[in-house]
C-alpha cells in the first residue's frame, strides 16, 4: 500500500519539476537579451611587411572569398591600410684604394770619370811599355775604375770594350782620383825577340828600291814642352843631301819642313838636316798618329819666301806611319837615305853667310 502511495506521489511531483525547469530556462533567455552589450577592445591591425618580388616570378592574384561578415570586415580593413613603403637600401661604405706612389728612380753614381781631350792611346797597363789595346777618341768619356800609386795613370772602363789605361795628364778628370783604389798591375812584358835570321850561303841580292828615299835609323825620345820631328838625309855612300823636304801629316793637319840644309831663310841649319816643331800651345795637335813622307817642294818663288803650308809638292817616298805619345815619345828622329838623283833638290850646297 505504501509502495502504491509512493508511486502516486512521484507521478504528481515529476510534472511540477519539469514545469519549474522550463520556467527557469525562459527567464534566463529574457535576461540575456536585456543585458547591455559590452563592445570588445579594438586590436590594432599590424602593418604588412613589404617583401620584394624576385625577378622573373609570376604574380598570382588571389581574390578573397567572403564567407561571413567577420572575414569581409577584415578584408576592408586591409584594403584601407596604406601601401607598404619599400625599405631604403642601407648605404655600404666603399673602400677607396689609394695608389701607392712609385719610389723615385735613384740617380746612378758614376763616381770618378775622365773626358778624353785628344786622340790618344789606351794601353794595357800604366806606362808606355805596355802594349796599346785601343785608341781613345777626343770628346768621349769613361768611368775611372783604378789608378797607379801616384795617380799619373788611370784605369778606365769602356762599356762593351773592356778596360784600359790612360795617361792622366792628357785627360780631364771629373772627381777626385784619390778616391779610386790603387790597382796592382804586373810589369810590362819584355819585348819579343825576333827569331834568329838564318845565315844565307851567299850574299842576298840587293833589292831594287821602289822609292827614291827610304826610312832608316828612326827612334823616339821625350820632351814635355814640344813635339819635334827631325832627322838627316844621306845618300847610299853616307853623304849628306840638301834641298829635300819632309811632309808631316795626320790627315787633319799637315806641314812641310824647310828643305834639308841651310838656306837664307834658315841659315843655321846643318847639311842634310830637316825638322818640324809643334810648340807647347799647340801640343794637343801633335799627339797621335802621323805620316812622314819625303817630298820635293814646288811652290813658286822659294827665294823670296818659304810656305810651310805649301800644297805643291811631289812625293818621293812611301808614307811612313809613326806615333807620338806625350810626354815620353814627343821627339821623333827620322833619318832617310837617298838612292838616286840625290843632287836634284832645290839646292845642293847649303847657304853660307
Amino acid at each position: 500500500m505504501e509502495m502504491q502511495k509512493g508511486r502516486s506521489l512521484l507521478v504528481l511531483v515529476l510534472p511540477i519539476l519539469v514545469a519549474v525547469v522550463s520556467l527557469g530556462c525562459g527567464l534566463s533567455g529574457i535576461l540575456n537579451r536585456e543585458q547591455v552589450q559590452v563592445e570588445p577592445t579594438p586590436t590594432r591591425t599590424p602593418m604588412p611587411t613589404f617583401t620584394p618580388t624576385p625577378a622573373n616570378v609570376a604574380l598570382v592574384e588571389v581574390r578573397d572569398i567572403q564567407t561571413d561578415g567577420e572575414t569581409a570586415g577584415q578584408a576592408a580593413t586591409e584594403a584601407e591600410a596604406p601601401p607598404p613603403q619599400p625599405e631604403e637600401p642601407t648605404a655600404t661604405a666603399t673602400a677607396v684604394v689609394q695608389p701607392t706612389p712609385e719610389p723615385p728612380t735613384p740617380t746612378p753614381d758614376v763616381g770618378v770619370s775622365v773626358t778624353v781631350l785628344q786622340n790618344m792611346n789606351v794601353r794595357s797597363g800604366p806606362g808606355t811599355g805596355y802594349p796599346v789595346v785601343a785608341a781613345g777618341t777626343a770628346g768621349e768619356t769613361a768611368k775611372v775604375i783604378g789608378r797607379n800609386n801616384d795617380s799619373s795613370w788611370v784605369q778606365v772602363e769602356y762599356p762593351g770594350r773592356g778596360s784600359g789605361w790612360l795617361y792622366a795628364s792628357l785627360v780631364q778628370i771629373n772627381g777626385d782620383p784619390n778616391t779610386v783604389d790603387v790597382v796592382d798591375v804586373p810589369p810590362p812584358p819584355p819585348p819579343t825577340a825576333p827569331p834568329p835570321t838564318p845565315t844565307p850561303e851567299g850574299p842576298p841580292p840587293t833589292p831594287e828600291p821602289k822609292y827614291q828615299f827610304t826610312p832608316t835609323g828612326w827612334h823616339a825620345s821625350h820632351n814635355a814642352a814640344i813635339v819635334h820631328f827631325k832627322g838627316r838625309i844621306r845618300d847610299e855612300q853616307g853623304n849628306l843631301v840638301n834641298g829635300y823636304s819632309v811632309l808631316v801629316d795626320n790627315w787633319a793637319w799637315s806641314v812641310i819642313s824647310h828643305p834639308s840644309g841651310a838656306s837664307h831663310h834658315y841659315p843655321e841649319k846643318g847639311d842634310g838636316e830637316w825638322d818640324v816643331i809643334i810648340p807647347k800651345e799647340n801640343i794637343g795637335d801633335g799627339i797621335g798618329w802621323w805620316y812622314l813622307t819625303v817630298v820635293r817642294y814646288e811652290c813658286p818663288d822659294f827665294l823670296s819666301r818659304f810656305d810651310a803650308q805649301c800644297k805643291q809638292f811631289t812625293r818621293l817616298s812611301e808614307d811612313v806611319k809613326i806615333q807620338t805619345v806625350w810626354p815620353d815619345e814627343t821627339i821623333i828622329n827620322a833619318d832617310w837615305v837617298c838612292h838616286w838623283d840625290c843632287d836634284k833638290g832645290l839646292y845642293v850646297q847649303g847657304f853660307r853667310r
